[in-house]
């Protein structure tokens, strides 16, 4: 699944918003609102996993058109899931 994160700077804070899932974050700063909307999709991807639903991979991410790198990580439950970093 190829997933977009754009950003949004609102008077005195900046939205994160990734449009394919509908998902808003909100910071003080651009950083700050792109690693929480990243624990939102960690969570996300976690959570799914752990009630055995099956959801597509996040292959390709970009913040404002700039694509990040994902890392693989082992969760809990032995199975390798993807964080974005």
């Amino acid at each position: 699944m190829k997933l977009s994160i754009k950003l949004l700077e609102a008077e005195h804070e900046f939205i994160a918003n990734c449009p394919e899932l509908d998902v808003n974050c909100y910071g003080t700063d651009r950083n700050e609102a792109v690693r929480r909307l990243k624990n939102v999709l960690q969570f996300y991807m976690d959570s799914a996993q752990e009630f055995g639903l099956e959801i597509e991979k996040f292959d390709d991410v970009s913040i404002d058109g700039e694509q990040v790198a994902l890392a693989w990580t082992e969760s809990p439950n032995t199975h390798a899931t993807k964080t974005i970093n």
